[in-house]
């Protein structure tokens, strides 16, 4: 073999190599990226790759799912998830808490049981206390710290009404300059001062 004749045969060897190896199957890191993409961008039927990340799965609703006894009962009981909700609105609009779906099943198990709504509503107080209802039962105590702030109220505004009406009846005899001391006959005297200012604290506590 010639000198001359060295270099090609060099040549031709490596792209020969190179031309056999590119017909081999394509490089495992491409099929890893198409796969990852595939995996990614979901199929083509547009299907979330991560379903999850969009929330629970809408609950099939019927009609009696939505009864006004239903919904009656849940306006009443709070969700235990931590909304601050009741369980109607709470699994209507937040469709990320599981926690509402099944104290509904419970509710609808209790009334396919036959229970009234006082019963349904009982079984959970028995099962949850006091706390599980919207609004505290209007009975016993409950019944009296329900009314204490209108009571308050009432009679913070009634004090401060019979104050007002002597010194509105004082003001005319002032300004005419009836004899009578530096305060005026009929203006409120400092105990019944105090008096209104611990009932406007009481009603703004």
């Amino acid at each position: 073999m010639s000198r001359k004749s060295a270099p090609s045969l060099l040549l031709a060897l490596a792209v020969g190599a190179a031309a056999s190896l590119a017909a081999q199957t394509p490089p495992a890191r491409d099929s890893a990226m198409s796969a990852a993409i595939r995996a990614r961008a979901g199929d083509s039927v547009g299907r979330l790759a991560a379903p999850e990340a969009a929330g629970r799965p809408a609950d099939v609703v019927t009609e009696r799912d939505n009864e006004a006894l239903v919904k009656d009962i849940e306006h009443r009981i709070r969700c235990t998830c931590g909304c601050n909700l009741d369980v109607f609105t709470c699994r209507t609009t937040d469709f990320t808490c599981t926690t509402s779906p099944a104290m509904h099943r419970m509710v609808m198990a209790r009334i396919d049981s036959g229970m009234t709504q006082a019963q349904i509503l009982a079984s959970f107080q028995q099962q949850y206390g006091e706390m599980i209802f919207m609004a505290p039962p209007k009975h016993g105590f409950n019944w009296v710290a329900y009314l204490m702030p209108y009571v308050g109220l009432a009679v913070g505004l009634g004090l401060l009404g019979a104050v007002a009406r002597r010194l509105f009846r004082a003001a005319p005899k002032a300004a005419a300059g009836i004899p009578g001391g530096d305060a005026a006959p009929g203006a409120a005297s400092p105990e019944e001062l105090d008096n209104l200012k611990r009932e406007l604290e009481k009603f703004e506590a």
